[in-house]
C-alpha cells in the first residue's frame, strides 16, 4: 500500500515538474513545381514564448514519386544540428541552440529549410512527426505541425516572363514607418537581398510578417524568398530604413485568384490604377493602406473618376471577378 501511494505521488510530482509550453503552430508554405524542378521550403515556428533551446523532429513526402527531400540546411541559430537520412527518405532531424539565437517573445522562427526534387507530375505532403522542442527553461513546448503541400504539375500555366522596364538603380530602400506598413518589393532583389532576413533587425514588437494568398494567411520567415508584386505586411516599433540591392532581369507576372489578393506594383515611380493595372481587366476594388496614420484609405473602383495612385513602395488589396495576372510595368 505504500510503494502504490508513494508511485502516486511522484506521478502528480512529474506532472508537474514537466511544463507544456502551448499554442505554437509549425507551417509550410504551399510549394508549386515543375517536374524535373527542385525548390525548398522552410518549417516555420510561429511564436516561442519562452525561447528554444532545441528540438528534433522527423520529416517526410507523403508521396516520394511526386517529390522527395533531397537535403536539409539549418538556420544560424541552430549551433548543432545533423539531418540524418532513413528508410523511405524520411529525415531525422535535431537541432541545439547553444547562444541563445532564438530568445523568449520571439516569432516566425526558422526551424530547417528542406531541398525538394519533383518528379512526376501531382500532389504529395510534407509531413512532420515524433516532434519534440524545449524551451530555454528545459520544458516541452506544445506544438502542433500543418502538413506542407507540395504541387507538382506540368507547368503549362506559369506566366511568362516580362521584362522590366529599363535599368532600375542598383540601390534603393525601404522604409517603414511605426506600427503596420504593407510593402512591396517592386524590382527584382540582388543575390543576398532576395530572402525575408533583410529584415531582421527590424524590431517588429513580437508580430509576425504577413502575406495573403488564396490559401489564406501566410507567416513569412526569415528565408522565406521575396516575391515582387507582392504584399507584405511588417510591423516595426520604430522607424527604420531597410537597404535593398537590385538587379536587372526579368519579374514573373503576378497571378491573382478570384476574390481578395495582396499584390503590388513594378518599377519605382508612382502610376495611376488605369495604367499600372491595364493589362488587368478583371478588378472592380483596390485598397491601399496609409502607414503614417495606420488607416486603409478609400477604396478605389475600376472605371471611376479618382485622383489615386499607386506607390510602387506599397503594396495594396485588390479584388478580382475571376482569375488574371498584374504585368511588369513595360
Amino acid at each position: 500500500m505504500k510503494y502504490r501511494i508513494i508511485c502516486i505521488v511522484l506521478l502528480f510530482a512529474a506532472v508537474f515538474m514537466i511544463t507544456l509550453t502551448s499554442g505554437a503552430v509549425i507551417s509550410m508554405a504551399p510549394v508549386t513545381l515543375n517536374p524535373g524542378s527542385s525548390g525548398t521550403t522552410s518549417l516555420i515556428l510561429d511564436t516561442a514564448p519562452t525561447g528554444i533551446s532545441g528540438y528534433q523532429m522527423k520529416v517526410s513526402s507523403d508521396n516520394p514519386t511526386v517529390v522527395s527531400i533531397t537535403n536539409v540546411t539549418f538556420p544560424q541559430w541552430a549551433s548543432l544540428s545533423e539531418a540524418v537520412p532513413g528508410e523511405a527518405g524520411v529525415y531525422a532531424l535535431r537541432a541545439i541552440d547553444l547562444n541563445s539565437g532564438v530568445e523568449a517573445g520571439a516569432s516566425s522562427i526558422t526551424l530547417a529549410t528542406l531541398s525538394l526534387q519533383a518528379s512526376g507530375e501531382g500532389n504529395a505532403k510534407i509531413t512532420i512527426q515524433n516532434l519534440i522542442i524545449d524551451d530555454d527553461a528545459g520544458s516541452q513546448v506544445q506544438a502542433e505541425s500543418t502538413q506542407g503541400s507540395i504541387t507538382v504539375g506540368s507547368g503549362d500555366t506559369t506566366p511568362t516572363p516580362a521584362p522590366t522596364s529599363g535599368p532600375a538603380p542598383r540601390d534603393i530602400q525601404i522604409n517603414l514607418k511605426p506600427g503596420w506598413n504593407l510593402i512591396n518589393i517592386p524590382v527584382l532583389p540582388s543575390p543576398g537581398f532576395e530572402t525575408a532576413e533583410i529584415f531582421k533587425n527590424v524590431q517588429s514588437g513580437g508580430h509576425s510578417m504577413l502575406t495573403y494568398d488564396k490559401t489564406g494567411w501566410v507567416t513569412i520567415g526569415k528565408e522565406h524568398i521575396l516575391s515582387p508584386m507582392t504584399g507584405y505586411w511588417v510591423y516595426t516599433t520604430t522607424p527604420v530604413m531597410i537597404p535593398l540591392k537590385i538587379q536587372e532581369g526579368v519579374i514573373e507576372s503576378k497571378f491573382l485568384a478570384p476574390g481578395w489578393n495582396l499584390a503590388g506594383i513594378t518599377g519605382t515611380t508612382e502610376r495611376a490604377p488605369e495604367s499600372a493595372l491595364s493589362g488587368l481587366s478583371t478588378w472592380t476594388y483596390l485598397v491601399t493602406f496609409d502607414s503614417s496614420s495606420q488607416q486603409y484609405r478609400d477604396a478605389t473602383m475600376k472605371d471611376a473618376q479618382s485622383q489615386s495612385v499607386l506607390n510602387p513602395f506599397e503594396g495594396f488589396w485588390i479584388y478580382v471577378d475571376s482569375p488574371g495576372t498584374i504585368s511588369p510595368v513595360a
